[in-house]
């Protein structure tokens, strides 16, 4: 009989093979301060600034391509509205269930019931304008 080998014991908490942010928070495995304001709060801002950007720059193109023509600059921002709603759609989805799933990873558990008010009057301030074209 041999003598064991040394143990390891890991001190730190890190783990080696970890699973994607995305994967961890669409979970609930992620803090809730990190997944609100991180993703939730900064991501939309993101999202936001950079289609602006792009409605803008689109316009420009299209005023550069056609001077002669407004509707080359409105068709355009257009284009830069619908990479918007692709872009904002999918991750508008992620980041309220994630946040929706990690409310409670929090200590203070108030934060909790405060950040699931707040996702479901996000979820209303989208909804309903859709919701009442298409009833009207």
């Amino acid at each position: 009989m041999t003598a064991p080998g040394p143990t390891f014991v890991d001190l730190h908490g890190i783990d080696p093979n970890p699973a994607p942010v995305w994967k961890r928070c669409w979970l609930g495995h992620e803090p809730l301060w990190r997944v609100f304001w991180g993703w939730f709060v900064c991501g939309h801002g993101a999202i936001l600034g950079c289609s602006v950007g792009v409605m803008v720059l689109a316009m420009i193109i299209g005023f550069v391509l056609s001077p002669q023509s407004l509707n080359a600059g409105v068709s355009g921002m257009a284009a830069g509205a619908m990479l918007l709603l692709i872009a904002f759609v999918p991750y508008g989805i992620w980041s309220a269930v994630s946040v929706w799933r990690c409310a409670y990873n929090c200590i203070d558990k108030r934060w909790g019931h405060a950040v699931r008010v707040t996702v479901v009057v996000y979820a209303m301030a989208i909804l309903l304008p859709i919701g009442s074209k298409l009833i009207f």
